[in-house]
């Protein structure tokens, strides 16, 4: 069967994965499986089973979707609806996951300055 439509790889895994500066070895540890098998899902020769596909999004708190290449929106479908301040919020909170531990302390800091300098522009 030569269908164009069959997804036989995932597509976001290593750009997920280096996004946020994991090796293969880190995920395959915190995932409780093989390097080699991460490299192999990562290459396309073999392809996970649904239950670590659901394993993998939760893991990068993205959709199943994403993973697979359907879509080019991260945000698992749960934070979606039409509101658009909800896609919003639901973006932000997938581009802030996605920042290391540290980088995330910065935003922490930057974003209460922020609100400390916008409450005493109010004042």
């Amino acid at each position: 069967m030569n269908d164009s439509n069959v997804i036989n790889r995932l597509d976001n895994l290593k750009k997920l994965r280096e996004s946020r500066h994991i090796t293969q070895v880190k995920l395959s540890t915190d995932l409780e499986v093989s390097q080699e098998l991460i490299s192999r899902y990562e290459l396309g020769s073999s392809f996970p089973q649904p239950n670590m596909l659901i394993k993998l999004a939760n893991y990068f708190n993205c959709s199943v979707d994403y993973l697979l290449g359907i879509t080019d929106i991260p945000t698992p479908t749960k934070y979606l609806s039409s509101n658009s301040e909800t896609k919003k919020s639901a973006e932000l909170y997938s581009k802030y996951n996605s920042l290391s531990k540290e980088d995330k302390k910065y935003f922490d800091r930057f974003l209460s300055f922020l609100l400390d300098n916008s409450n005493k522009s109010d004042e």
